[in-house]
């Protein structure tokens, strides 16, 4: 019996991982999960059927193309805004890209720049002008902390390979294998990827490929150290004849400095040190931007003065000169004795501008609010979605209650929080990752009322607040999630109700990563938890539907899950010991997963099955309890048991 938990390997792949069930290449398996023999399988189907054996090329490549859109990564250039005419052009022009540029082999290209000398921008307008200016095909990913989507190396690949794909879709064959064998987790792996790329790149036959990635100091730690121990490799012997080139962008830290500064096939171009030529950027979108001043006050040429003023104060900075033009343009008359005092007063400092900036609101403890949900955000939310956090509270209330996203809460948010906050295709945004620095407490005290106050897991709590009540409320249990005659949910369905609950789409994904990431804190929800976790609650199945379905998991939904079992499955383990504290049963069986120490094995969560075992827990195979001591743990749960 080669898998202790519940099955065969072949049944739920050889190594799970956590995060979410094992699945395999060909979904359309609908084996027992806990081994139980009276099961009624027959009431579960999965809502999509991947059988490599009977799929058309066509098809394959379809699957194949779906599974690497792991992100919107057309989207996130978008939010960089565009490079004002005559900017960026030193770039090209400078000797270090002149030579990454005419080498006929791989090569990489490192561009290092302070916060706020525009790197973002930089990056942006290279993919624009390598599409216009070599034959190649250009891909390209943006970085970005406050999206978990721009966080790893493995979306990076992925939307790398999408953009090739796309515009290839022949190359898709280079997938085949490892979708062959490894289903759509082949996305979640840094090495598979990059083997990939590699490969269709030096066998497919489509030219020179090109690669920008930007801000890579903001990639997770876990998948930036192999992405830059790949990227580094590039010019070696395996590679040298592979047509492949790449452009990053990142501050000059010291880590990334260490590992990718340091090979001598690396062509490092330091911003930091083009000091004349970014001041001369500087100066151009100074001048556009009074331009824009002039025409938006109606004083054509009035404003030279002012020009001289941001010219002596802009310090080599986009950033703040974008800052200062800000709060001219949002000025109370325009009168030349306001303009003046705002631009000569303006802190050079960009802590101190920060500061100045939140000190305006009127209303501190509602902008602190509203801050603490944009840092804590697993990803950037929509006006609609901060319109509903905003206002939802844990006393109680309706879903009605909160109203319809007024047409003026835009504004709302830029008179509470001022600049600091931006609305880019009505979602919400720091202005800059300076500003999320600014905001977090560090080791560091800060200055002022702003800066560094905000502690993340206070954050979270807030976040796991809001999102809990909001799954709480009665709509939920008296107008639930509609399912089929097998308990399934489509995703017309699912498409259906986020829309019409304009907060549950985010609420039911993420409530459990702020609960883990308040810590202790988290504990303060747990009576409230409880309600959302009910066994055959509505309010339990329909955001248990939303997150199973979203989470891509082809598996049986579980209808009869405990609140141990999903805190089993969410690693929860604060949770699991108050629940055996107010007298849990740690062994209930579900009829397709098993206990709750099978599903922590299903997941792979070592810590979580450990702490069960000590809590006596018992795990099922084929409806029997399985002796655990005598049998060989899959990988990874080695420690747990004796062999």
């Amino acid at each position: 019996m080669g898998n202790w938990l519940s099955g065969t390997p072949s049944e739920y792949g050889s190594s799970p991982q956590r995060g979410g069930p094992s699945l395999t290449a060909n979904s359309n398996n609908q084996g027992n999960y806990s081994g139980n023999t009276n099961s009624n399988n027959s009431n579960y189907n999965n809502t999509i059927n991947i059988n490599h054996s009977d799929t058309s090329p066509s098809r394959k490549h379809t699957e194949i193309l779906q599974c690497l859109y792991t992100s919107s990564y057309e989207s996130h250039r978008d939010r960089v805004p565009e490079p004002v005419e005559g900017t960026c052009t030193w770039v090209t022009e400078h000797q270090k890209y002149l030579d990454w540029s005419a080498k006929k082999t791989s090569g990489l290209l490192w561009l290092s720049a302070d916060p706020g000398c525009g790197k973002s921008v930089i990056a942006s307008f290279l993919v624009t002008h390598l599409k216009n200016q070599r034959n190649a095909i250009v891909c390209y990913f943006f970085f970005k902390d406050d999206s978990n989507e721009q966080k790893s190396a493995t979306f990076a690949l992925c939307a790398i390979l999408h953009q090739l794909f796309s515009q290839r879709t022949h190359l898709c064959k280079y997938a085949e294998e490892a979708f062959k064998t490894k289903g759509a987790k082949f996305t979640e792996e840094v090495g598979t990827l990059w083997d990939i790329l590699v490969k269709v790149v030096a066998q497919g036959g489509c030219g020179d490929v090109v690669c920008v990635v930007d801000a890579l100091d903001e990639c997770e730690q876990e998948t930036l150290t192999p992405l830059i121990r790949h990227v580094t490799r590039l010019p070696g012997p395996q590679t040298s004849d592979t047509p492949l080139k790449f452009l990053v962008t990142s501050r000059p830290y010291h880590n990334i400095e260490r590992d990718l500064g340091t090979p001598p096939t690396t062509i490092w171009l330091k911003g930091e040190d083009a000091v004349n030529a970014i001041t001369a950027d500087v100066m151009r979108v100074i001048d556009e931007g009074i331009e824009g001043l002039e025409s938006c006050w109606e004083r054509p040429g009035g404003l030279g003065y002012l020009r001289k003023l941001l010219q002596s104060s802009a310090d080599r900075t986009f950033l703040w000169v974008s800052l200062v033009l800000g709060i001219l343009r949002d000025s109370g008359d325009g009168s030349p004795e306001e303009f003046t005092n705002i631009a000569s007063t303006a802190p050079r400092d960009l802590a101190e501008l920060y500061t100045k900036i939140l000190d305006k609101s009127k209303y501190p403890d509602k902008a602190r609010r509203i801050l603490n949900i944009v840092v804590a955000a697993v990803r950037p939310l929509t006006l609609r979605e901060m319109k509903i956090a905003f206002g939802i509270r844990r006393e109680g209330g309706s879903i009605k209650d909160l109203g319809d996203l007024p047409s003026g809460f835009e504004k709302t948010v830029r008179n509470l929080c001022g600049l600091f906050v931006r609305v880019i295709d009505s979602k919400i945004y720091l202005v800059h990752q300076t500003a999320r620095e600014f905001l977090i407490r560090g080791s560091l005290p800060g200055q002022g009322n702003w800066q560094y106050t905000l502690c993340p897991k206070d954050s979270n709590f807030i976040m796991a607040d809001i999102s809990i009540s909001y799954l709480s409320q009665e709509e939920f249990e008296s107008a639930p999630l509609e399912t089929d005659a097998y308990g399934q949910v489509s995703g017309e369905a699912v498409d259906h109700f986020v829309q019409k609950y304009g907060f549950l789409d985010y609420a039911a994904q993420h409530w459990p990563d702020h609960f883990r990431d308040s810590h202790d804190h988290g504990m303060k929800l747990f009576e409230i938890t409880q309600q959302i976790c009910e066994t055959g609650s509505k309010r339990l199945l329909t955001w248990l539907q939303v997150y199973w379905f979203n989470n891509r998991w082809f598996n049986p939904f579980p209808k009869d899950w405990t609140h141990m079992m999903i805190a089993s499955m969410l690693g929860q383990g604060t949770v699991v010991e108050r629940l055996l504290q107010e007298g849990g049963d740690i062994n209930t069986q579900s009829d397709i997963y098993g206990s709750a120490l099978n599903i922590a094995a299903m997941w792979n969560d070592e810590g979580m099955a450990k702490r069960l075992l000590e809590g006596n827990a018992k795990a099922y195979v084929d409806g029997e309890e399985l002796d655990i001591s005598h049998v060989k743990t899959p990988h990874g749960l080695k420690s747990l048991v004796q062999n």
